[in-house]
Order: structure tokens, then sequence, then C-alpha cells
């Protein structure tokens, strides 16, 4: 079975990388980085374009681009530093070692930008996933139309996520839906196939599906 990951919220505890970063950001651009915490949280898992139209409230080029620059080199740095733990929520290895072990092909599918991806690729994920794939790589296109790129026909698609996003772009190509409680979404996975609120949730779902 093939089965397509979202990164920020499914497998990435992204409030420990993105809070940080984006508060930074903020700082080094005049903008009020004490904004409340539910503000910024609230966009994560869209494209970054729209994370600093939304939160700089406006569309200037020049000012979301200058923002998108720090914002790599600020989640890279907190990437690098800090140890699994932090980064990936418990279990995240654990299943997907075992997915791996049972011959399941698995698929990362991000609205981040190739930086962001192949920094998490780096801190372990490249073990286990065979097909990594983000917004970025498809002059950011939504998730609807680079799933049924990938999967190019073949309708043996599971996509786990935890935002609207992700149950709506598997819906559209007629693929089963995991929708993950545990993230950013919450209430946003509630037309999911099915609903888990710990990584490891997903395995038994997986096996009854084979």
């Amino acid at each position: 079975m093939n089965i397509v990951f979202d990164l920020d919220g499914t497998l990435v505890k992204t409030e420990n990388i993105a809070l940080p970063a984006i508060r930074n950001v903020l700082k080094d651009l005049g903008y009020n980085y004490k904004i409340n915490k539910k503000e910024i949280l609230k966009y994560i898992g869209y494209t970054i374009d729209d994370i600093f139209e939304g939160l700089l409230k406006t569309k200037d080029k020049n000012i979301i681009n200058k923002a998108i620059k720090l914002l790599d080199l600020y989640e890279i740095d907190i990437i690098k530093k800090e140890n699994i733990e932090t980064i990936f929520f418990d279990g995240v290895f654990e299943v997907l070692e075992t997915l791996k072990k049972d011959n399941h092909k698995l698929f990362i599918l991000s609205n981040c930008n190739i930086k962001y991806m192949t920094a998490l690729l780096e801190k372990g994920l490249n073990k286990y996933i065979d097909s990594p794939h983000c917004a970025e790589m498809y002059d950011w296109a939504e998730k609807d139309y680079v799933l049924n790129l990938i999967s190019n026909g073949n309708k043996n698609f599971i996509m786990v996520g935890d935002r609207h996003k992700d149950i709506e772009a598997a819906k559209e190509n007629g693929f089963i839906s995991i929708g993950c409680a545990y993230g950013f979404g919450d209430e946003e996975v509630k037309n999911a196939d099915y609903i888990v609120h710990n990584i490891k949730e997903i395995l038994p779902i997986i096996d009854n599906l084979k």
C-alpha cells in the first residue's frame, strides 16, 4: 500500500520549530513578535506565502519574500540543533519502521519548501521515506493536484494528515484518509475516513486495510 504523510502536525511537532522561528522573523522585521501563539499556529500547514500574508497582513511580495528567507534560516538552524524528541512526535520512527518492514511505500507531501523538507529528511526520515514531495517542487500547487500526479491513476493510497486540505485532497482523488486529531487541524479532520489521536493508532487501521 502507498501511504502519504503530511509533515507539520502529523510527523513533526511544528510548534517547537515554527513558533520560535516565526517569532524571530517578526522581531527582525519590526512586527509584534509577542503575537498570540494561537494566531501563529492557525496558519501552520498552509503554504509559506499564505502564512506570512496572514501574519503580516500584507500582499507585498518583497516583504513576504524577506520573511520567507529569514524563516528558512531560523527553522533549519532549529532542526539541526534540536534532538529528534523535540522535533518529532513520540512514536513516529517506530511507526515508519513498522510500515517499512511491512513493505508499504512511504511518501511525504507537505506544503513546505524544499530546504525545510530536506532538513527533516536528514534528521532521520530519509531512512524510511521512499518518495518525498513538497509544494515548492510543484510551484506551490494544491495537494489534491500533487496527489493526482504522485498516484498516476493508482487508487491504492492512504493520506495521513492533520488539516482539512489533507482530507479534501484524499477525497478528491478517491483515497482513504486518516485524520490526525493531535495536530493543528483538530476539528478540520472530522470528515476523515479514520481519526487518530496518536500516530501509533494508524498501524492497526492500515493492517485492517491490507
